[in-house]
């Protein structure tokens, strides 16, 4: 195998391009996430937000013929995931971690029961051609930093915006001391007049929109088309990326993108040695994201232990209870 079609100079800008391409949709919703989580709540449903958005997504942009009514859709899609969440959570105070994983399996079961009744079958039906990119004039044409920065999707511009937002929300408004108290001192700050509730109820609903917005990069803004479980675990990795970052949203998007740089090296990888002529099995390749993630998440959770974790993470909070 030539090493210098994956590693060498010519193929870096296209190397970095594709790895942001592949890091927003799971950076999206291990953000989102983050947030959540920064609220007291855990939300492990984050597998079926985004597959509940890519498929109202594809749905939205297939039947419309517009791409862009399929990004609604898509974000509708994850709000509803959310919407299950919070009522299981906060309204019936279930086990957090059961309400994730029913949800999950709810959203895989019913996505593909779904597209198999509107569709016939599970295969590459209706296909079509994904969101193209968009250059910046003047900033794409920079050398090597411009291709990689500035022609991209608009849904990549967009996402970077919400990922700025979340953070500048968490850390600069009075939303999100409220969002920390919450996820800290839930019984405090209900005694100084937030309402933890209502702000896990918004911090739920926004998990949801942004996991869901993920599922819409991943289906209109790069595939164009919807198949089973096509978010592929994507979900999951979020999750552990919010532990990786330690519940920061900036240092959880760096996390994202070194997932996406590892699934854009497996995939040149697979390309140069042949593909499937290759001796070496293709799911070993499509492996070293996951296996990467999981060997960083260890690390960092073995040197940072507890350290950035919300106190009252993934327990209910009682009106009335202690301080």
């Amino acid at each position: 195998m030539d090493w210098s079609s994956v590693f060498g100079g010519a193929a870096l800008i296209p190397l970095l391009n594709a790895a942001i391409r592949l890091a927003i949709p799971t950076g999206l919703a291990a953000v989102g996430e983050s947030f959540c989580q920064r609220a007291g709540v855990l939300n492990l449903s984050l597998e079926g937000m985004m597959l509940s958005g890519a498929l109202t997504s594809y749905l939205g942009a297939y039947y419309s013929g517009s791409l862009w009514v399929g990004v609604p859709a898509g974000i509708g899609g994850g709000l509803l995931v959310g919407v299950l969440m919070a009522l299981f959570t906060l309204q019936f105070k279930t086990e957090q971690v059961i309400n994730g994983i029913v949800l999950v399996l709810l959203a895989q079961a019913g996505t593909s029961f779904t597209f198999e009744k509107l569709f016939g079958d599970l295969t590459l039906t209706g296909r079509f051609e994904p969101m193209g990119n968009w250059k910046i004039p003047g900033l794409a044409s920079i050398p090597g930093v411009g291709t990689v920065l500035f022609d991209q999707s608009p849904l990549v511009y967009l996402s970077v915006v919400l990922i700025w937002g979340i953070w500048y929300l968490l850390n600069r408004t009075t939303f999100g001391l409220a969002v920390r108290a919450v996820g800290d001192k839930p019984a405090a700050a209900d005694a100084a007049g937030i309402s933890v509730y209502r702000t896990r109820w918004l911090a739920i609903l926004i998990s949801g929109a942004m996991a869901g917005l993920g599922g819409v990069v991943l289906v209109i803004g790069q595939l164009g088309m919807f198949m089973q479980n096509v978010t592929a675990g994507r979900g999951w990795v979020a999750i552990a990326l919010v532990i990786f970052g330690r519940w920061r949203p900036l240092r959880v998007m760096a996390g994202a993108l070194l997932f996406g740089l590892t699934d854009a090296i497996q995939l040149r990888i697979q390309a140069a040695s042949g593909g499937i002529e290759s001796d070496v099995p293709f799911e070993l390749f499509q492996a070293m994201p996951y296996l990467v993630t999981i060997a960083v998440v260890v690390f960092a959770s073995a040197r940072a232990r507890k350290s950035g974790e919300p106190e009252a993470l993934g327990r209910p909070f009682f009106k009335g209870a202690q301080i």
